[in-house]
């Protein structure tokens, strides 16, 4: 019956193909956040920073005698007269694609691909893993589409997701057994995707440093003691660096990736974290925001304490477009849970800075760096340990950052290119 009142009214209004200026647009109000409740963490979705996230579709009805009446024209709307009224309602709903984008930047999906990983040596009596574990979870991406619309529409600042965390299981030689290396401890991970070749390059070999270290028990981490350097012998190119205010090309540019990756390994598996600090402006890789940790050979570091019952052994590897850091030691009763980004201070980036340059032709733009807008994330860690509950704080200030162009003045080249 709706489908013959819907034909039949096609029929009746062939022809008009103009747009309804009198049709009512009501936009509902887009809320500020929605935290996600997962089994060991809460992540807020923040809708001003991240407005990708949501999209407005319109609704149409058809108004006869005070009765409204779902109406599907596919866009082309006919104009309002005496018989009827077209309204249109516009309905706030999260985009599908862009919370699949987000769980993938953020590293929150299982792999596919999660098989056992075995912990051996090789002839020589160094450290080899086969395999490459993971840890994520398995979401019901549309039944959580549905209970996010649910509560964008209703006011509730919470959802449980539909998900199941997953683990993969570990053989380890029983030499490295004894010394404590049992379980998997945590697993950091960070996407970078969108990186140049150079930027890729310097994260193979920063990781590849870090990859078969051991920490003893009670031995404190160090990012740069175990990074050293970053010289072209070791594989690293110049790429660009946040310095101050400036974003320059250095050797070892993108490593942050690297000590990023790891602070998650740690932070999510409850080590005391000594030294840590965030970017100057919230860099698009280290989604979701304020869980990212700067580094700079001789300025500033990564530090945190192994006070696990045992060793601690790190593994990286890359696949695809993510970062691994894996700890292996022995489990204890510690239970880590943590929520955020909580955003705040949010500020637009200023205008674009344009700097004249001879090396590219008159008139011509070209972009050196996107702009980022500043905010203040924090995210809270609890971990429960021998019966006490500690909590922390973890406060990531980012300014905001205009875009810098570089604008022509080169006749000459100018003349070259036509």
């Amino acid at each position: 019956m709706k489908y013959m009142i819907k034909k039949s009214f096609a029929i009746l209004l062939f022809g008009f193909v103009f747009l309804n200026q009198d049709a009512s647009a009501k936009s509902v109000s887009v809320p500020k956040d929605l935290n996600l409740i997962f089994e060991d963490r809460i992540i807020t979705l923040n809708f001003e920073v991240q407005p990708q996230l949501l999209l407005e579709s319109p609704q149409h009805f058809l108004v006869i005698k005070g009765k409204r009446l779902d109406l599907d024209m596919q866009g082309i709307l006919p104009m309002k007269n005496e018989f009827f009224e077209i309204q249109t309602q516009f309905k706030t709903q999260v985009s599908p694609k862009s919370l699949h984008d987000f769980f993938a930047s953020a590293s929150l999906l299982k792999d596919k691909r999660n098989a056992p990983v075995e912990i051996n040596f090789d002839e020589k009596g160094k450290i080899t893993f086969t395999g490459k574990p993971h840890n994520g979870y398995e979401i019901e991406e549309a039944k959580l589409v549905e209970l996010i619309n649910e509560a964008l529409h209703s006011g509730t600042k919470n959802v449980r997701v539909p998900a199941k965390k997953v683990f993969s299981h570990i053989v380890v030689h029983p030499d490295l057994e004894k010394a404590g290396i049992r379980d998997i401890v945590a697993i950091g991970e960070s996407n970078f995707t969108g990186s140049s070749i150079a930027r890729r390059q310097n994260i193979l070999a920063g990781a590849n440093k870090f990859n078969g270290i051991m920490l003893k028990k009670s031995e404190r981490f160090s990012f740069n003691k175990i990074l050293e350097s970053v010289k072209e012998k070791d594989g690293f190119v110049k790429e660009l660096v946040i310095k101050g205010k400036e974003t320059k090309k250095e050797l070892g540019g993108g490593v942050c990736q690297v000590s990023t990756t790891a602070f998650r390994a740690a932070f999510s598996g409850g080590f005391p974290i000594s030294q840590r600090k965030n970017h100057s402006y919230a860099v698009p890789y280290y989604k979701p925001f304020g869980l990212d940790a700067a580094i700079y050979l001789g300025a500033l570091d990564l530090r945190f304490k192994n006070d696990s019952p045992g060793n601690l052994l790190i593994q990286t590897f890359i696949e695809d477009d993510n970062l691994f850091f894996v700890f292996y030691g022995t489990s204890d009763d510690r239970r880590v849970s943590f929520e955020g980004p909580f955003i705040s201070d949010y500020k637009k980036a200023p205008e674009a800075i344009v700097y004249e340059s001879e090396d590219i032709p008159l008139g011509k733009m070209q972009e050196i760096s996107d702009s980022h807008d500043g905010f203040r994330a924090e995210w809270i860690r609890k971990i429960t340990k021998d019966n006490e509950e500690t909590k922390e704080s973890f406060v990531s200030s980012y300014r905001p950052w205009p875009a810098k162009i570089l604008k022509g003045k080169n006749l000459s080249l100018l003349n070259k290119v036509n």
